[in-house]
């Protein structure tokens, strides 16, 4: 125990005065606090051994009262946190100020910070990979890469301290010596901290919302400044709601594929029809081709009836036909009329082909019965009579078939709303970046 001037010092007492002004200050750490600050007239301080020694006065004009009471305390992942220093600070290059709150819990030799620029707030700490790797990319751009993600580099600067209250366990007039990098994926960061010998710190950081810092604390509300601005992580409005609404979104998914694969399974995919036929002329009546009249077959209904018509010998022609199924007990007839073409030669030496040989037509919701189909074709048979053969097609019809078409109108319309909310957010993350240029590092 030692005596300055009139007051008496002790490293075991909760209560230490200014040596300027004489101002009692409160010591909630009694072991580890080294450093103060005095709320009443600014004056910075180191205690060592039994004296105290003033480092810095901090200007009037700086002062600024946090928006937290020092002493505050609250709860955070099962830990008791309290109030034990507030910094104001300042970018060096830029008429940029944010304060800081820092909250310790006893025991622990490193932090929770709370950080406020106008309004809005970030919680920090400590990371517990030390070992992070940065690494720039070929376009010239720096990352951090922390458990696989990499994080961009965002923001390179250096501050002052400009006011400060309550207790430290280090000299935070120290801290104007660190570079600040941000690396970003937002809404999180990581912060690295450098001094000029390259010891450095990482730091997580991510966004908080003044309802949850109420939730911490208990603070009245009324005590928290309004957000005028944004921080460059702040996430959206809609934040909140992200993720409950992509778990439904994925559910939603999930069940249109399992009602497919049910559908699927009670009512497979078969194979009702098959076969092939030639168009031959129609010498009798003045039609372009004989009617074609196919053998009867079941549809096990209410069933989707997908027909494929393949004309794989077409060549520099074309085939239309008129195709009828027919319901044979109560003669309820459904039509489709399908056209193929193709042609094919050579310009120039060069290859090249128009049209198809392959034509696709389906016909919803046709009940159980017993049909048969009636084909009525359409040719041209000037050019195939020069080559001495008459065009022939396949017809396959099949019943219950996969309706992918169905099936993706479907999901379009589940993920409509889902991709208009991953576009704002989107957006609304990349105008934060717009006015800055971020990813290199600071010129010389």
């Amino acid at each position: 125990m030692a005596a300055l001037g009139n007051e008496i010092i002790n490293n075991s007492s909760t209560t230490i005065h200014c040596p300027a002004c004489k101002e009692d200050i409160n010591v909630v750490e009694t072991q580890k606090s080294i450093y103060f600050s005095c709320s009443a007239c600014g004056t910075f301080f180191e205690r060592v051994d039994f004296s105290l020694n003033t480092l810095r006065k901090f200007k009037e004009e700086d002062r600024c009262e946090p928006t937290i009471p020092l002493g505050t305390t609250g709860i955070i992942d099962g830990y008791n946190y309290t109030l034990t220093g507030f910094i104001r600070k300042k970018q060096t290059d830029d008429d940029i100020y944010w304060n800081e709150y820092t909250f310790a819990t006893p025991g622990d030799s490193w932090y929770i910070i709370f950080a406020e620029y106008d309004g809005n707030w970030m919680m920090i700490w400590r990371s517990e990979n030390q070992n992070i790797h940065v690494e720039q990319s070929i376009s010239g751009e720096y990352y951090a890469i922390d458990t696989g993600k990499r994080h961009l580099l965002y923001l390179v600067y250096k501050y002052n301290i400009i006011d400060a209250v309550g207790e430290f366990d280090w000299n935070i007039l120290k801290d104007e010596e660190l570079t600040t990098y941000e690396y970003a994926t937002p809404p999180s960061l990581l912060i690295n901290e450098e001094r000029d010998d390259n010891e450095a710190n990482w730091f997580n950081a991510c966004y908080v919302s003044p309802k949850q810092l109420i939730d911490y604390f208990k603070i009245d509300p009324a005590r928290l400044p309004k957000k005028n601005a944004f921080f460059s992580f702040n996430p959206s409005k809609f934040y909140p709601k992200w993720k409950p609404f992509m778990y439904f979104t994925g559910i939603t998914i999930m069940l249109l594929i399992l009602i497919n694969a049910f559908i699927a399974v009670m009512k497979p995919e078969k194979e009702v029809f098959n076969n092939t036929f030639e168009c031959q002329p129609d010498t009798i009546s003045n039609n372009n081709s004989k009617a074609i009249i196919s053998p009867a077959f079941q549809i096990t209904g209410s069933a989707p009836v997908y027909f494929t018509i393949r004309a794989n010998g077409l060549s520099n022609s074309w085939i239309q036909m008129q195709i009828e199924l027919i319901n044979d007990s109560n003669g309820k007839v459904y039509e489709i009329e399908k056209t193929i073409e193709y042609y094919d030669g050579y310009d120039d030496g060069e290859h090249w082909e128009e049209g198809e040989k392959k034509q696709t037509a389906l016909l919803s919701n046709i009940p159980s019965g017993t049909y048969h189909l009636n084909i009525y074709p359409a040719t041209e048979y000037s050019k195939s009579t020069e080559t001495g053969s008459n065009p022939v097609f396949s017809l396959s019809v099949k019943q219950n078939v996969f309706l992918s078409l169905n099936f993706f109108i479907t999901l379009t319309l589940i993920l409509i709303y889902p991709c208009i909310q991953l576009v704002r957010k989107y957006l609304y993350e990349n105008s934060k970046w717009f006015d800055k240029e971020y990813g290199s590092l600071p010129k010389n």
